[in-house]
């Protein structure tokens, strides 16, 4: 199906001139936008978003993976092994601990403008102000800035978690936006 779907990308690209078009992908359900004014045209353009989206997408593939403390590997992730193995399948190479992940990029200050594939960082058991734990945004609300996150949890493994919980609410200290 995705080689369909590319197929009739390329052949699209081939018959618009001078134009650029965009293609609705639904096997991540994201939009493509196809550059036509080339000789040979890319493959796809992908924007922040797409790549957002895609983390996500892909993350959602190991719901249920065990925790395991140092983890980085489908085998079993803990939080920063686990945005360490997705973002490093998109190019992006990230420290293997959450506090230094949390210095990466520009801070989000404002959860309402939270966007897919954003990383937020969340104070330890102890609710310090140290971060403790790490999580990727899977959706944010615009008008109350709520947000949902995928992330290994120690006594869960990967699932997803909203940021209404009490026990992440709490302990919400920073956002971060890695993607461009």
């Amino acid at each position: 199906m995705k080689n369909s779907i590319l197929f009739l990308i390329f052949t699209l690209s081939f018959f618009i001139s001078n134009a650029q078009h965009v293609v609705r992908h639904n096997c991540w359900d994201i939009d493509i936008e196809v550059a036509s004014d080339i000789d040979v045209p890319p493959p796809y353009i992908i924007s922040r978003s797409d790549t957002g989206l895609m983390i996500v997408a892909m993350g959602k593939e190991y719901l249920g993976t065990p925790y395991h403390y140092g983890g980085r590997t489908p085998k079993g992730f803990d939080c920063a092994g686990f945005a360490l193995y997705l973002y490093r399948h998109f190019g992006h190479h990230l420290p293997g601990w959450c506090g230094a992940q949390a210095k990466l990029g520009v801070e989000v200050s404002d959860t309402r403008n939270l966007l897919p594939g954003d990383l937020v960082f969340f104070g330890g058991r102890h609710r310090t102000k140290t971060i403790g734990h790490t999580g990727i945004v899977v959706s944010a609300d615009p008008t109350d800035g709520t947000f949902r996150f995928i992330h290994a949890s120690t006594s869960n493994g990967v699932i997803i978690s909203r940021s209404t919980e009490e026990y992440y609410c709490s302990r919400y200290i920073t956002a971060r936006r890695i993607l461009k």
